[in-house]
């Protein structure tokens, strides 16, 4: 069975390279080149005809053009990247402002042991009187009366 598969592509193979042949040797000449070329040439004449009747006919009917849609799909693609953009600094906001507010959150905590303790510093200091310098002196000046006797 395989080799019948074999025979049969191997018989296709031969088809194609007769039928390739013969193609190539129609043409590859200067008249059928010049054919060919004549016959594009025609064709984008007529297209050239048929787009510009196309155009006037929408534009009398006032109907979008070819033209006007691409022009707006391209508007459109832009404003997708604005929105993208947008959105992408956004999310960055956020973020930071999340980080912010973290840190703002440590700075308050900060700010009320700080606060704490500069309240209960002042409360000490208020339940024991200050001694004035002069006190301070006499004091001072007792302890040396003292050492001299």
């Amino acid at each position: 069975m395989n080799s019948k598969q074999q025979d049969t592509i191997q018989f296709y193979k031969q088809i194609e390279a007769e039928i390739n042949k013969r193609i190539h040797a129609r043409t590859n000449s200067r008249a059928f080149t010049k054919a060919v070329g004549k016959a594009l040439d025609s064709h984008l004449r007529e297209v050239r005809i048929y787009k510009r009747l196309t155009t006037r006919w929408l534009n009398r009917r006032n109907l979008a053009t070819k033209d006007e849609f691409a022009a707006l799909a391209n508007r459109k693609i832009e404003v997708v990247e604005e929105i993208d953009s947008l959105d992408e600094s956004i999310y960055q906001i956020i973020n930071l402002q999340k980080a912010n507010q973290q840190k703002l959150t440590m700075v308050r905590e900060s700010l009320e042991e700080w606060s704490t303790f500069l309240n209960s510093d002042v409360t000490d200091q208020r339940s024991h009187p200050v001694k004035t310098l002069e006190n301070e002196l006499q004091e001072l000046k007792k302890l040396f009366e003292m050492d001299i006797y």
